[in-house]
């Protein structure tokens, strides 16, 4: 889609964001969302083995999650999140993200972002029809210097796509995994990847 698509989409609140967006961040073909506050990482648990898959996967007793709105700083300082080289960990978007039933949509990282060496998002970039939540960002920095990432920044951009026929609410209930979340690595929704809904 392009931009005046975005922002007929945008102004008539087919898409919708919270808080909002301002005209400034809708592109040629894509619109740029920012970075929130929440920072998850593993713990170092060595020897220990993690099946992502299992239905009952829960990995709160092995991550970490920093909020910078509790950050005590100096007056004039912002707060910031330090990404060493190699390291990886779970973020989200300043926005929640309302997606209508007949649009999905991709998470992709920036030029700008991409040339020191940070990845947006490590192999899950796709975003279903009537996806509502702030939208999780796998970051690993691939490069060699600290990356310094302020939240409230422009961080990544969305990528949209009409879908021919649209899902219906019911099939959006039955089989979406981490929809409305509102950290970035909560449990799995119980209940979906078991195949069509009823």
């Amino acid at each position: 889609m392009g931009y005046r698509d975005l922002v007929k989409l945008w102004k008539s609140r087919i898409i919708r964001f919270d808080p909002d967006i301002n005209s400034q961040q809708i592109g040629l073909s894509s619109i740029d969302l920012r970075l929130g506050y929440l920072f998850t990482k593993q713990k170092d648990a060595k020897g220990y083995t993690v099946d992502p898959f299992e239905e009952d996967f829960d990995p709160a007793p092995i991550i970490d999650t920093v909020d910078l709105t509790k950050q005590k700083l100096p007056i004039g300082q912002v707060p910031s999140f330090i990404l060493k080289p190699n390291e990886f960990v779970l973020s989200r978007t300043l926005e929640r993200v309302t997606l209508p039933l007949g649009l999905a949509a991709q998470v992709q990282g920036t030029t700008t972002g991409a040339r020191p060496g940070l990845s947006i998002h490590a192999t899950a970039p796709h975003i279903h029809p009537g996806f509502l939540g702030s939208i999780t960002l796998e970051l690993k920095n691939f490069g060699i210097w600290d990356l310094k990432l302020v939240p409230g920044k422009r961080i990544c951009q969305l990528i949209f796509f009409r879908v021919q026929t649209p899902v219906s609410k019911k099939e959006v209930n039955a089989m979406s995994s981490y929809h409305n979340q509102v950290t970035p690595y909560g449990k799995r929704q119980v209940g979906v990847m078991k195949g069509q809904p009823n």
